[in-house]
């Protein structure tokens, strides 16, 4: 795990901030690749190297999420593995739920599996109800009903 080396002033915070909004409005509009090009401008704000504050966690996540529903499976893996490797990323289920999807949408079933089950493990079905259901079934086999 990476140390945090430090914080970002309020302003430089604020735009970050402020990309990532608008790349949730995009988001929630259906429109996912707009909102992957505001959640990377938020990333390109953050100070190198970006993994070292707890902010990247976040800003990652919502890159990997983004390029998960846009149908990018190998963008959304490099995102959440990136993500899982930042500050405070020990209990970013959403981050290693796109992970297992990634790795599951490329074919690489057995690793898919282990992240599946560890979101399972966290959060129950519950993280897997928005989600289509071949990604819960992944794993039926691994959980006790």
């Amino acid at each position: 795990m990476t140390a945090i080396i430090g914080t970002l002033d309020t302003a430089l915070e604020k735009k970050l901030k402020a990309l990532c909004a608008q790349g949730y409005s995009l988001y929630d509009q259906g429109d996912f690749n707009a909102a992957v090009r505001a959640f990377y401008q938020a990333w390109l704000v953050l100070p190198k190297p970006q993994t070292q504050y707890p902010q990247a966690s976040w800003v990652l996540t919502a890159l990997a999420d983004g390029y998960h529903r846009a149908g990018k499976p190998r963008q959304a893996l490099e995102a959440a593995q990136s993500a899982l490797c930042c500050p405070g990323s020990e209990t970013n289920f959403i981050a290693l739920l796109r992970k297992g999807q990634a790795l599951l949408d490329l074919g690489d079933t057995a690793a898919a599996r282990i992240a599946l089950y560890k979101v399972f493990n966290q959060q129950g079905q519950t993280a897997f109800s928005n989600e289509p259901p071949r990604y819960l079934e992944a794993i039926d086999d691994l959980v006790v009903s």
